[in-house]
């Protein structure tokens, strides 16, 4: 960051309670997926929420009911992004099996349904234009019709894996990637070019504040306001110690609320640029956030499969002020070298990966001892046959490779998210750090890793 560049600190402040609609004397639950949920998505006549989740499914919900209103089945692995259109007529869904399905929300019967080749991680709804914008892990960006779900035109992003989407005035599509960049789709003819050069970290959430702004998360745990058109940067909002993972915008433009897989919740004030209240809800990561409803009330989503809403009668606040006293504890209990480009890159690991000798499996092994191991070792983790049989040995040369290449090419057939690493720099500071912090610092005749 420049010295020209603004920059906006937390300071103590406590939530202003027209931020959130009157409710019962604690935090609405909803409760019926079996697994974390990943994707909200909010009508905007503040009756509907949907939600999907790693158990294959979505739900309609009636939030003031706190009831399902359907139940869709129809994905055949996790779901990962949902989409619902502003009068809640037509929700669309996108899953690790790769396919897209879009839903008749008053009946809860899917419409129709398209495969792609690979999965589907970001989706969007532009209803004037009666389309739907899907990104996908080869990298590529489809304009589908709604109604018939047609292909209307294809973008290829030269492999850099679509993260975010959000439609914009000027007809275009704005897409933003692991690498930090930022594309513009032409929605007529599925032309990109990109507007907004990588940073390397991931950006994990596009919103629109007003006519005007922007808002983009990401894995640094900042959320940085933009200008539209031009996407020049007119602010910083730093109050995550983590990657974020979820962001949500308030109608209006006063509000914007970002989740992190920490389990945090910071809750901003645009007009004054400040935090409002911090929230830690779920037990691990904050996938999704939601506004809904008038006034509008905060939903979100998390790793312990429930979807919650946030009221009056919530715990009291959390103080937002001294960024030192974040930093002294986030330094008191992180691996040496933090502070370093390897230790922020590993930041879009930590989510799945442990590098420490009790720190044990997550979605993905743990990453402890592993210079020297096979591919496909650690015990009590079920590895995909494809990667147990790779024959690989994981070295400063294969963890290079893998991350150049992408687990696509060089582990087929892998559980592992499709992430690369194009700058050699990037992967020389990964690699360092991970030597570091996954190396055992006195010989150990422990077995396996």
């Amino acid at each position: 960051m420049t010295d020209r560049e603004p920059r906006v600190r937390p300071v103590l402040a406590y939530l202003t309670w027209a931020l959130l609609a009157a409710a019962p004397a604690a935090a609405t639950e909803l409760v019926g997926h079996g697994g974390a949920v990943r994707a909200l998505a909010a009508s905007s006549d503040g009756r509907l929420l949907l939600s999907g989740s790693f158990d294959t499914s979505l739900i309609v919900w009636r939030p003031d009911e706190r009831a399902p209103l359907h139940r869709l089945l129809g994905h055949e692995a996790a779901v990962n992004a949902v989409a619902l259109a502003p009068d809640g007529a037509t929700a669309i869904s996108g899953g690790e099996d790769g396919l897209l399905l879009a839903w008749d929300v008053a009946t809860g019967a899917a419409r129709w349904r398209l495969a792609l080749e690979s999965k589907v991680l970001a989706v969007t709804i532009e209803p004037e234009r009666g389309l739907a914008a899907v990104g996908s892990a080869d990298g590529r960006v489809r304009l589908v019709g709604l109604q018939d779900g047609t292909i209307r035109a294809t973008a290829s992003l030269e492999r850099s894996r679509p993260t975010a989407l959000l439609f914009v005035d000027d007809g275009s599509l704005l897409v933003a990637t692991h690498e930090g960049a930022v594309w513009a789709v032409d929605a007529e003819h599925g032309t990109a070019s990109e507007r907004l050069s990588g940073s390397g970290f991931a950006i994990t959430g596009l919103v629109r504040i007003d006519a005007d702004r922007l808002a983009a998360a990401s894995i640094d745990g900042m959320v940085r306001l933009r200008r539209l058109p031009d996407l020049a940067l007119l602010a910083e909002l730093a109050g995550h110690e983590a990657p974020i993972s979820a962001l949500a915008a308030q109608p209006g433009g006063a509000r914007l609320a970002s989740g992190d897989i920490r389990g945090r919740i910071v809750i901003w004030s645009l007009p004054d640029g400040r935090a409002e209240r911090v929230l830690e809800p779920h037990r691990g990561p904050v996938w999704d956030l939601a506004f809904l409803g008038t006034p509008p009330a905060l939903w979100s989503a998390g790793n312990d499969s429930i979807v919650r809403r946030w009221s009056e009668g919530d715990p009291p606040p959390e103080p937002v002020g001294t960024a030192d006293s974040a930093r002294n504890l986030a330094a008191a209990t992180a691996p040496a070298g933090e502070g370093e480009r390897g230790a922020k890159l590993f930041r879009a690991c930590v989510a799945c990966h442990t590098v420490t000798a009790d720190g044990g499996n997550r979605a993905g092994p743990t990453l402890y001892r592993l210079f020297g191991r096979p591919a496909g070792s650690v015990p009590g983790y079920p590895y995909s046959e494809s990667l147990a049989k790779s024959g690989i040995v994981w070295s400063e040369e294969t963890v290079d490779r893998l991350f150049a290449l992408g687990p696509e090419t060089f582990t087929p057939g892998s559980k592992m998210p499709l992430q690369r690493m194009p700058d050699p720099a990037d992967r020389a500071a990964l690699i360092a750090y991970l030597k570091r912090v996954t190396t055992p610092r006195e010989p150990t005749t422990e077995k396996g890793g």
